[in-house]
């Protein structure tokens, strides 16, 4: 994989920020005073936060980290948000401030919950991989040396191989 490549976490990383976009606005939504959404805000705001989940997860390697993971957070709360005022709502479309705050500090806590995730993640998979490999064992070599008796010299190995072995015809 190349520097500027999504790392192997990526899917689950624009996973977890689309899922939380929506959650999170939700949430942050209903504890400042909105109301739920209809189901075309619903569906509208699923739309965006997977979209903002497959833009979290093409960004590079060297975009990767808490701020652009913050950054990448806090566009789904304004997309996620802008969608749901999209529909009739009670409120305006500029937040209110407690609004605001619900919707800041929801981003800052998922933010944490991802990156420790992630590298829980790491761990997990190197254990993991460590636990399911099978260990190499060391091959033996065995090799047969066979020990004789005679050492014979090389002049001896000369004039064998000199002298024809060959004799003169048997005569019967």
């Amino acid at each position: 994989m190349s520097s500027l490549g999504a790392p192997a976490t990526a899917p689950l990383r624009g996973s977890v920020v689309g899922a939380a976009s929506g959650a999170l606005a939700i949430a942050a939504h209903g504890i400042s005073g909105g109301e739920i959404p209809p189901a075309s805000a619903m569906t509208l705001l699923i739309a965006v936060c997977v979209a903002v989940g497959a833009i979290t997860a093409t960004l590079p390697s060297l975009a990767r980290g808490p701020l652009p993971l913050i950054a990448a957070l806090g566009a789904g709360q304004l997309a996620a948000h802008a969608a749901m005022t999209v529909s009739v709502h009670s409120h305006s479309s500029a937040p209110g401030l407690t609004m605001l705050g619900a919707h800041a500090v929801a981003t800052a806590v998922c933010a944490v919950a991802v990156l420790a995730a992630e590298r829980l993640f790491a761990v997990v998979t190197n254990a993991a991989r460590t636990v399911l490999t099978t260990p190499t064992r060391a091959v033996r070599v065995r090799s047969l040396i066979l020990a004789t008796s005679t050492h014979p010299s090389t002049i001896d190995a000369l004039l064998r191989a000199s002298i024809s072995r060959r004799g003169p015809p048997v005569l019967d």
